[in-house]
């Protein structure tokens, strides 16, 4: 008669045996953890158990509530997956943790809310995965010059981009040599400005800096180039201080100074996408953007984080507030009169409490 082994005998031996490979240095195998799938899951269930869904405002649109359950699907599988054994690596599981985490999110983005026109507002655009942008026309002027500022304020909230470079604002083009515009942008942890330089090809003058992690509040950014000045050519000011300065370093192989190249062929301007690189994208609310054709002084720029523009002054090329709800979101004009922008994809106006 054959004699079974009992279950518990097999699993010692298995892992009596891998625990031996991992002490010869032959396997290198750690535990998977699932805990982010289950509590992302339970989450899900409770929100498609007693979200309101409808057509009208404080409801839940019935298409959000079809892709958060198609989102639930792939997240069981997932789950169904670490449990049998097929992820051999953490991240395998992470990509289902995060994606559950960005449908859940724009499952409550999705919460509509309207605003008539001319009430107070706050603007978001969800640029994550290319699907919102504001396009603020296509100006030569745009590129800016020697000497030009680039102000706004931004509120980001955890999340705010996933991978590669997040571009906040952005005439930059890297489908062309030199490389041309400029951009401020996030990459890893750090808050960027960087500029083309030329004419040498692929060049770039930028810096960054761990950005600030005050998720849900807003920051006031100006990024200034100003060509004239002997050192810290380019500056990010955060807030009305000076975040960084970084003198100009880039030299061709002869030793020859470059210098920034303005945009002569895309002269588009675009928030939360690149123009040129659509998966440079990010999520985060903008209000009073503005473009000056001059390089703001650190006194002018603490004088501008309180102040209110008309759209007269000499030096302003163009200026959007985003305080409140347009007529029209395809046709924004600028304070100036000279430009218009609008809003593409997914965006929402929030109440401001």
């Amino acid at each position: 008669m054959k004699k079974t082994i009992p279950h518990f005998i097999c699993a010692v031996v298995v892992s009596f045996l891998i625990q031996s490979c991992v002490d010869d240095g032959k396997i290198s195998r750690r535990d998977i953890q699932l805990e982010c799938l289950y509590q992302n899951l339970d989450q899900m269930v409770s929100i498609l158990d007693t979200a309101k869904i409808g057509d009208e405002d404080g409801t839940y649109p019935p298409e959000s509530e079809q892709l958060l359950k198609e989102a639930e699907e792939t997240l069981q599988l997932g789950i169904s997956k670490g449990l049998a054994g097929h992820f051999t690596l953490q991240y395998e599981a992470d990509i289902y943790c995060n994606n559950s985490l960005k449908a859940l999110t724009e499952f409550q983005n999705s919460f509509q809310t309207t605003l008539s026109p001319g009430s107070a507002g706050e603007l978001i655009v969800y640029g994550i995965d290319r699907k919102g942008r504001i396009e603020f026309g296509a100006d030569p002027a745009f590129g800016g010059d020697d000497a030009f500022s680039v102000e706004a304020w931004i509120k980001y909230d955890q999340g705010f981009f996933e991978s590669g470079i997040g571009d906040f604002i952005a005439t930059f083009d890297g489908s062309t040599q030199p490389l041309e515009g400029w951009m401020i942008n996030f990459l890893g942890d750090n808050l960027r400005a960087t500029i083309g330089m030329g004419p040498q090809a692929s060049r770039v003058l930028e810096f960054g800096k761990k950005y600030p992690e005050n998720y849900g509040e807003w920051n006031h950014i100006v990024m200034v180039y100003d060509e004239s000045l002997p050192e810290g050519q380019l500056k990010l000011y955060l807030n009305g201080e000076v975040f960084f300065s970084k003198t100009n370093d880039i030299y061709n192989d002869s030793g020859e100074l470059q210098s920034y190249q303005p945009n002569t062929k895309n002269y588009n301007m675009w928030a939360f996408q690149e123009p040129t690189d659509n998966n440079r994208c990010m999520t985060g609310y903008i209000k009073k953007f503005r473009f000056w054709n001059s390089a703001k002084s650190a006194t002018e720029i603490k004088v501008l984080m309180g102040a209110a523009v008309t759209g007269n002054e000499e030096d302003l090329e163009c200026a959007w507030d985003f305080t409140t709800v347009p007529e029209n979101d395809q046709s924004i004009p600028d304070k100036t009169g000279n430009h218009t922008a609008k809003i593409v994809g997914s965006y929402k106006w929030v109440p401001i409490d």
